[in-house]
């Protein structure tokens, strides 16, 4: 029976597609998931909806997720950008050419999301992703930006997942679901098997007469109602098999695989060398290269046979004319019913016609179970893939070498260098996948690093400083000097966060004396010396780097960006505000034209809070919300949220509005993600007195700031700026004189070298001479 191109049913999610375009032509941008098991018709559905002459006056813009690229970062968003005229890229640099994996996704998705308010100016925009079941996390979480982004914008966004014979990634479904969530008007297509009366329909289009309702049920039940399935077995069906009555059996058993086993099997054998071929590519090639990998002489001949089983698909309208295998289900079929020497020969032969990084997998996949000089050579592309920024790529050629390698010691090594690299590019959830290997390796100097890395992303900062201190003992042990590296950074890390200040010093200093190149160790390095000494100890610190980071963008090098955003956020503690404003601004600003990171989530809380402090809060929310879409799109770090509730808790309670300023302290204090630590118990004790000021309960002020005032150092003094004129006005409040003349002393001594305290200096001394009733002094001051 002829089968290709037959469509029945989905009318009403044809009728949803179509409502969500007629919404987006009137400035409401929608969301569509498309989501069922394989086979279900989700593509097809999407190529249905596509031809529909209502859709002439959008423009389209499409991306095919592939399984064998979930390693690249921004893959499908590349497919999407290489159909548009290369000038209209001129505006967006990251965007013009190949995307570094080392880029934010979130400055990706920011200029994802100018360039669609670009394109909607002239028409309606419509962005359609299939599978994404297999995109990159990158590329979720760029195209997460923009969904969540889009308020009042023409642009319709359709995105297909399979809901089952997957791996299920909680990062990846919870992207998804967040993404849903927040996008009003969101709609969730959940593609169910088709009814009798459509099987019906496939059936008598497919063989061209009517058939009875019973021998459409049998169909429906033997299939479940799936599309592809029951495609399948009509192909193997006579012609009249099911015209009339329903057969006794039918012709194979209930499994899809099964049936594409047998149609493989009944295909003329150049047809099916030409079917196992394209399976072991896995990706659209040109027929002739398919054909001489098959060992086919009349390629085109071949084809034939299998176009009309349903198995592959010419795409003649393609520059090259490429063939492929229809399904993925069936290239999984077809590739379990090739006998392992024949696939293994084909996946040598394959090796020679794809690129690169696609030959790697075929190299593997033809290995024997131990290839030493394979295992080598993968293990010198993951250094290379690794310097390059590819973390996920470089994990992923060691995980293959450990499966080559002959000894446990190597194979244990290449696993915990992989999720060693993982950390270090912060690719926490996949890290976390291979922690139950990890935990069974022996104990060395990497594992306690691997492990450590683990115990900062879930928080539990006393463990992770364990971890991290066993890895500096064994790397030194071990002679492993980029493991003890990386462990004393982290370190640093940890300890300024527990506000142990003088040892994470310590600990930066010696990462720095290993390589002085390690500028996230100066990070880290900066803000123990702004803790233990103040903030000019830790501008003379940045001094000398910050200045190199603006000259090497004139010489299209740009580095170390995030390191303006450091000596931005110390300004911002030292009472600069406007200058440290600048700093982070230029951060950010370094980091959307070049794609470097910058520690923009950090640089847009701190900006909120400075302008907090400039009474400039018509901004405020602005550069919060900035803040947030970073975070909440799993780019930022969970300590900003300190930041973005605190400040956000700030705002409301100057504001009057109570409950929500109680809403952002309570989120503040729970959803930092690092409980427990010096840094976010400052933050909540500044939030709380901020919003007993407001209203006007002097005895919570003092209750919320008084136990900062005995720190000598650390968190509680570097951010003194915030809570010293809370602390003076609650003493003078409360009638408590004689605490209140040391409180304003120590204030005006403070404002001496920040600017920003002057004013509050002289009103609390004013106030502080009218409760003495000194009114002329008061005046004065």
């Amino acid at each position: 029976m002829e089968v290709q191109g037959m469509f029945v049913g989905r009318q009403a999610e044809l009728a949803q597609l179509r409502d969500c375009a007629r919404a987006v032509r009137g400035g409401q941008p929608r969301v569509v998931l498309v989501e069922g098991e394989a086979g279900i018709g989700k593509t097809r559905l999407l190529r249905r909806w596509l031809e529909d002459p209502a859709l002439e006056d959008f423009t389209v813009l499409q991306a095919r997720c592939d399984s064998s690229e979930e390693d690249f970062a921004f893959g499908p968003i590349q497919q999407v950008l290489s159909s548009m005229p290369r000038t209209l890229l001129d505006e967006f640099p990251l965007l013009k050419g190949p995307i570094p994996a080392t880029t934010p996704s979130y400055e990706v998705g920011s200029q994802l999301l100018e360039l669609t308010s670009s394109l909607q100016a002239r028409r309606p925009v419509a962005l359609v992703i299939d599978d994404l079941q297999w995109a990159d996390m990158a590329s979720l979480r760029a195209w997460g930006f923009v969904c969540r982004r889009l308020d009042a914008d023409s642009v319709l966004a359709v995105l297909t997942t399979r809901t089952t014979d997957r791996e299920r990634n909680p990062e990846h479904d919870d992207t998804v679901r967040r993404l849903m969530n927040e996008v009003p008007g969101s709609v969730r297509l959940s593609l169910p098997g088709l009814a009798t009366s459509q099987v019906a329909e496939l059936i008598e289009q497919a063989a061209g007469r009517p058939v009875s309702e019973a021998s459409a049920e049998q169909m429906r039940r033997h299939t479940a109602g799936n599309p592809l399935y029951m495609t399948m077995l009509l192909a193997e069906l006579p012609e009249g098999g099911l015209a009339a009555d329903p057969v006794a059996t039918l012709p194979v058993p209930p499994t899809l695989a099964t049936v594409i086993r047998s149609q493989l099997l009944r295909l003329p054998e150049p047809s099916r060398a030409l079917v196992e071929a394209a399976t072991v590519l896995g990706t659209p090639m040109p027929l002739a290269l398919v054909g001489r990998m098959a060992g086919v002489n009349v390629p085109a001949s071949a084809l034939e046979a299998a176009l009309e089983a349903g198995l592959m698909r010419w795409l003649p309208n393609e520059p090259s004319a490429p063939v492929e295998l229809t399904h993925e289900l069936q290239r999984q079929a077809v590739m379990e019913a090739i006998p392992p020497d024949r696939r293994r020969q084909l996946h040598a032969k394959a090796a020679h016609l794809v690129d690169r990084h696609a030959a790697w997998a075929h190299r593997v996949a033809a290995a024997g179970p131990t290839d030493l000089q394979l295992a080598a050579e993968l293990v010198a592309a993951a250094d290379e893939e690794f310097t390059a920024g590819e973390a996920d790529r470089s994990a992923t050629l060691l995980l293959w070498a450990v499966d080559l390698e002959t000894t446990r010691e190597r194979r244990e090594r290449h696993l915990l260098t992989a999720a060693a690299r993982l950390a270090a590019f912060e690719r926490y959830t996949r890290m976390a996948s291979l922690l139950t290997r990890v935990r069974a390796t022996a104990p060395c100097a990497m594992r306690s690093l691997v492990l450590g890395a683990d115990g900062l992303y879930r928080g539990t900062l006393a463990a992770a400083e364990a971890h991290y201190a066993e890895a500096v003992a064994q790397s030194e042990e071990e002679g492993d000097a980029w493991t003890g590296l990386m462990a004393r950074v982290a370190m640093s890390g940890v300890l300024n966060l527990l506000g142990r200040h003088d040892e994470g010093i310590d600990a930066a200093r010696e990462a720095l004396a290993m390589d002085p190149r390690m500028s996230w160790a100066r990070v880290n390095l900066s803000t123990g010396l702004a803790l233990a000494e103040g903030p000019q100890a830790a501008l003379r610190e940045l001094a000398p780097v910050t200045p190199t980071v603006v000259r090497s963008v004139a010489r299209g090098r740009p580095a170390g960006a995030y390191l303006l955003t450091v000596q931005g956020a110390v300004r911002i503690s030292a009472g600069a505000l406007t200058a440290g404003i600048e700093d982070c601004a230029r951060a950010v600003a370094l980091s959307r034209s070049h794609g470097v990171p910058a520690l923009a989530d950090f640089a847009y809380g701190l900006t909120a809070a400075a302008q907090y402090l400039l009474g400039a809060w018509g901004d405020v929310p602005i550069s919060i919300d900035h803040a947030h879409a970073i975070t909440s799109n799993g780019d930022g770090k969970a300590i900003v949220h300190d930041w973005e509730y605190s400040v956000a808790s700030w705002l409301a309670a100057g504001r009057g509005e109570w409950d929500r300023a109680e809403e952002h302290l309570r989120a503040a204090e729970s959803r930092s993600g690092l409980a427990s630590n010096a840094h976010n118990s400052t933050l909540c004790a500044i939030s709380r007195a901020i919003l007993a000021q407001a209203r006007g309960d002097q005895r919570a002020m003092l209750q919320a700031v008084d136990p900062l005032v005995q720190a000598e150092a650390g968190w509680a003094t570097n951010l003194q700026v915030f809570w010293l004129p809370l602390h003076a006005e609650a003493l003078i409040g409360l009638g408590r004189l004689d605490r209140a003349e040391t409180a304003v002393a120590r204030l005006r001594a403070t404002a001496r070298d920040v600017p920003c305290l002057r004013t509050a200096a002289s009103w609390l001394s004013g106030r502080l001479a009218e409760s003495h009733g000194d009114v002329p002094l008061a005046r004065t001051t």
